[in-house]
């Protein structure tokens, strides 16, 4: 058991199948911010209608690059250029002994902004719609005074930090809003995504209903606004076409090898000027967010995969198995859902920068909110 003291909270993550509890302490007015596994950073209505928040536009095409994998799939290979004692929550989903088939599917360029997530809520909540966390403006340090996780700015309207990703919000809040968006944008719960089973196709609205919530269904069929798989999310955070530099080969496609960041051309841990053209982490953040889309973007136009927030993919975290597959989901049962690309305050306990690398998995539970997790949307196109 590894432990870290803090000032104010800890909270137990997930390592290589043991629990540990691990936290890392960033003293700033006397708080403590946290996340998840390696701790970096601190619940019917009416349909359509723009009424109560403002109105949502659709969102412009170029926004959601589409992303086609591979017909044959992804090929999963050994990572012989990691150290052997690598651990095994730093090798990403495509392992070897593994082939993972993925549909077409679009993703945000940038993480949810908190003028976006704002709108929407708002309108939500005026059409029936329930969350348990009502948003934070990114991190700027303070969250406008108080402690986690009553910070006094949240849920106020946008202000100069617009533009920063939406913070304090959690898994569950996620997957109501995009529903919620979806609806706002078709005038219709027809393509919302998360409904409460394969048999049940009642539209998820309350974010406070932990247990409905955590048994969500996810059917893929529609075309509304939804959190990226794990694979989804790693393929686009690794996808280099037939650029093979800083890459390994998968089957007919070259990915940005395990140990880099997501746009990175050199090594994260021993580059430290390519981990800050690309990733806003511990070493570059000033212990804060920044306006999303502000470092390089990697090679599908997607920016800040790496760093600013750690990201909520729609699976339950568990191990990776051996086989071949066709757009998973993750494990049918388990406690934490997984999050990927670290973010402001990322940093190992041992000092290096691992949790910002396009291979890192980590987990949190579904109903706890963070100053360092957000989200980004996917959809089918």
């Amino acid at each position: 058991m590894t432990k870290f003291k803090t000032k104010h909270k800890a909270h137990a993550l997930r390592k290589t199948g043991a629990a540990v509890l691990i936290t890392a302490a960033l003293l700033a007015v006397g708080l403590l911010f946290t996340s998840c596994k390696q701790a970096s950073g601190s619940n019917s209505s009416d349909s359509g209608g723009s009424s109560g928040g403002g109105t949502v536009p659709t969102p412009p095409s170029y926004d959601f690059p589409e992303i086609t994998p591979p017909a044959n799939g992804i090929v999963g290979v050994d990572p012989n250029y990691l150290p052997t004692e690598t651990d095994d929550y730093l090798k990403g989903v495509f392992r070897a002994g593994r082939k993972v088939k993925l549909s077409p599917y679009k993703l945000g360029k940038t993480e949810v902004t908190y003028e976006l997530w704002h709108s929407v809520r708002t309108w939500a909540e005026s059409k029936g719609y329930s969350f348990a966390n009502k948003g934070l403006e990114g991190w700027d340090g303070t969250g406008g005074g108080g402690i986690w996780p009553n910070y006094a700015n949240i849920g106020k309207p946008p202000t100069t930090n617009k533009n920063h990703p939406v913070t304090m919000v959690d898994w569950r809040d996620c997957i109501v809003w995009c529903n919620a968006y979806t609806q706002m944008i078709y005038s219709s719960e027809a393509e919302c995504v998360y409904r409460k089973s394969d048999s049940d196709p009642t539209v998820l609205k309350d974010a406070t209903d932990g247990t409905a919530c955590d048994a969500a269904y996810a059917d893929m069929n529609k075309k509304g606004f939804r959190l990226p798989t794990e694979a989804e999310w790693e393929y686009a955070a690794r996808c280099q076409g037939s650029d093979n530099t800083n890459a390994a080969q998968y089957g007919d496609v070259w990915l940005t090898k395990l140990d880099s960041a997501s746009g990175a051309k050199a090594n994260w841990w021993y580059d430290a000027k390519e981990a800050g053209a690309v990733a806003w982490y511990k070493g570059n953040a000033g212990d804060k967010t920044h306006p999303v889309g502000g470092k390089r973007e990697n090679a599908l136009g997607l920016f800040d995969m790496a760093g600013n927030v750690w990201e909520w993919c729609f699976d339950r975290y568990d191990s990776i198995g051996t086989g071949e597959v066709t757009d998973p989901t993750g494990a049918a049962s388990g406690t934490k859902r997984v999050i990927r690309g670290g973010c402001w305050n990322s940093t190992s306990w041992c000092g290096d920068r691992n949790d910002c690398t396009v291979g890192f998995r980590g987990d949190c539970s579904p109903g706890s909110g963070y100053n360092s997790v957000g989200f980004r949307l996917a959809w089918r196109p």
